[in-house]
């Protein structure tokens, strides 16, 4: 996925969100492990642009991309409220969402390995 990130602090979130919006979206985590790989990468560059963000924040970022991809209805919510159908698009994305929530979860402890390695 391309982005444009700003490395800016995220007002009122805390880094570990910003961080797996950024490294965990659907389209990256389910092309193959390169999110696994890369993710430590990115965490390295975040914490050299702003040092003094804490360590437990970056070093929390895919429990929190799970926990935040699990715990979110979007865009089934879209439906529940009454705002209209879910087309081909949002319906393919709401599995990818679901996918990628039990991928997370599954390779959680791998993962959080990988990225305190990259901290080292």
């Amino acid at each position: 996925m391309a982005a444009v990130i700003d490395f800016q602090p995220p007002r009122p979130r805390f880094a570990a969100w910003e961080i797996a919006r950024i490294a965990l979206d659907p389209r990256t985590v389910l092309r193959g492990d390169e999110w696994r790989t890369g993710l430590p990468h990115l965490i390295a560059a975040y914490r050299d642009a702003h040092p003094a963000t804490h360590a437990d924040d970056l070093l929390s970022a895919v429990a929190v991309g799970c926990a935040y991809t699990l715990a979110s209805a979007y865009p089934l919510t879209e439906v529940l409220e009454g705002s209209g159908d879910l087309d081909d698009t949002l319906q393919t994305y709401a599995r990818a969402r679901h996918e990628v929530g039990l991928t997370l979860l599954d390779r959680l402890d791998e993962a959080g390995e990988a990225v305190r390695d990259g901290l080292r």
